[in-house]
């Protein structure tokens, strides 16, 4: 059986969107176009793929199922034709990473720097998100590398080289709290009022392991947000205590706008390594970003 790639990414398109409509957008294409992709890769399978409705399109169970292998074949063709074009000197495609704020602070603006002027043909896409989103995002090869802190949970992933790059978590506070520069105790600090993620992500789940681990109950939270600019901006203009990695302070710090505050209990170091797909073919260009990696790194 011989598949079409316009067939291919009508389906993963009309999936992920939800409607004809969107995910003619994405396409940039027309959405007769689209619904005669859909109708043709249904013939070719022999199964409606989609249930329509007055709200959109939903994949079927057999669509469903059909999905991540649509998924896989749209990536080995991307990754085939980077391969041939690196066979014949050509630096082509693109090089998908995640990783969490800090990382991308911290680790990517040079390595990326460094990739650019070595290889100007390539397109580098940075997906910025939460630990489990990351996890996700490479079991569904929307990134090919993660930084993590720990193995992929979602797919089987094996590590990049042995490189890594550690950050420590701490509590700050805006520079003129009450508490900045006072010594405190764990008990009352923890009764203050705290601006942390959302209960699901992995650094709400650390700090939480630490107070309990400290023999504390985790404080209330008076602001719960995915947004590091928010908890920060709120943080230097109230009495509201954060637990940040240190990367995400600097800017801050050296503005006099927040402080680190001394707190041993509540600080942990965070580790992260590289991770990839263990199955799949690697895009030959992902070489160009480990090498400018390793040149960056210490």
């Amino acid at each position: 059986m011989s598949f079409d790639q316009y067939l291919l990414l009508a389906f993963q398109a009309v999936a992920e969107h939800g409607t004809v409509g969107r995910a003619a957008k994405a396409l940039n294409a027309t959405q007769p176009t689209v619904s005669r992709h859909i109708r043709a890769l249904e013939e070719q399978f022999g199964q409606a793929l989609f249930e329509r409705d007055s709200r959109g399109m939903h994949l079927t169970q057999a669509g469903a199922d059909l999905l991540p292998r649509i998924r896989l074949l749209l990536y080995e063709m991307a990754a085939a034709r980077d391969l041939m074009d690196a066979h014949r000197g050509l630096m082509r495609g693109a090089i998908r990473i995640g990783g969490v704020t800090a990382v991308s602070r911290s680790v990517l603006p040079a390595v990326i720097a460094l990739v650019a002027a070595r290889a100007p043909g390539l397109r580098v896409e940075v997906t910025v998100a939460s630990e489990d989103q990351l996890d996700r995002a490479l079991a569904n090869r929307d990134i090919d590398i993660v930084f993590a802190a720990e193995p992929p949970r979602e797919v089987e992933g094996v590590r990049i080289g042995t490189r890594s790059f550690s950050d420590r978590c701490v509590v700050f506070c805006g520079r003129s709290h009450p508490l900045n520069g006072a010594p405190v105790s764990l008990e009352r600090l923890l009764g203050a009022q705290w601006a942390m993620p959302p209960p699901e992500s992995t650094p709400r789940r650390q700090f939480e392991a630490l107070v309990r681990g400290a023999g504390f109950e985790p404080p209330d939270i008076a602001l719960q947000t995915d947004s590091v600019e928010l908890i920060l901006s709120v943080v230097a203009r109230s009495s509201i205590i954060g637990w940040f990695p240190q990367p995400l302070l600097i800017e801050g710090m050296r503005h006099g706008e927040v402080v680190a505050m001394s707190v041993p209990e509540l600080e942990a170091r965070r580790t992260f390594s590289m991770y990839r797909r263990a199955r799949g073919t690697f895009p030959a260009a992902a070489q160009v970003f480990i090498d400018a990696l390793g040149e960056t790194m210490p």
